[in-house]
């Protein structure tokens, strides 16, 4: 009865910071993968609009500085793969799909599934933040070429980098965790019956 009065009695239902930071259910990482990769479209599509109107004529006309425009372009493609299509399809639509389709309650590593999504957040906010640094890497198409900046701008992708590992790592072992308990199922039922 104190409890209830206090407002500590329903803990069906975790706060909005709890839910959606600390989530640990793969429905709710994989909503944030989904609106994580809307997010990262719109930007992307900015990016897109600021290229395709420097190259509607010969010529500079919207950049000052080549630099900045292969700087647009490189940042444009890194958010469109890396940053949309990658993230919606395997994070978002893995993590909503992969334990429904294996009969898991979950998937194998939640807290390795959460931590993997906030580093492609981090990664994110790193590579548009880069947009607005002196010196940024503009590699045109090649990514090596950001890869390899001496000025320490590819912070965004080695973030990501260990973001992809960590979900590389996930899915499939909640994949192999199921089936494993399912063929575990299926030597006691047999040794049941026989």
């Amino acid at each position: 009865m104190a409890y209830a009065a206090l407002g500590r009695a329903d803990h069906g239902h975790p706060s909005f910071v709890r839910r959606w930071l600390f989530s640990t259910n793969h429905k709710d990482i994989g909503t944030l993968y989904l609106l994580t990769s809307i997010l990262a479209g719109v930007i992307g599509g900015a990016l897109s609009v600021g290229v395709r109107m420097e190259l509607q004529e010969p010529g500079m006309q919207i950049f000052s500085n080549p630099h900045t425009f292969n700087v647009f372009v490189t940042t444009h493609g890194l958010i469109m793969v890396f940053f949309m299509i990658m993230p919606a399809l395997i994070g978002g639509f893995g993590n909503w799909f992969v334990p429904l389709m294996i009969g898991a309650p979950d998937m194998a590593f939640p807290r390795l599934n959460n931590i993997s999504y906030w580093f492609l957040a981090a990664a994110l906010i790193l590579l548009v933040s880069s947009l607005f640094v002196t010196g940024t890497a503009g590699g045109g198409k090649y990514v090596p070429a950001v890869l390899s900046a001496a000025d320490g701008s590819q912070t965004g992708l080695a973030v990501l980098i260990h973001g992809v590992d960590a979900t590389s790592v996930d899915v499939p072992t909640a994949v192999l965790a199921r089936q494993a308990q399912v063929n575990r199922n299926l030597l006691q039922n047999d040794a049941t019956i026989n």
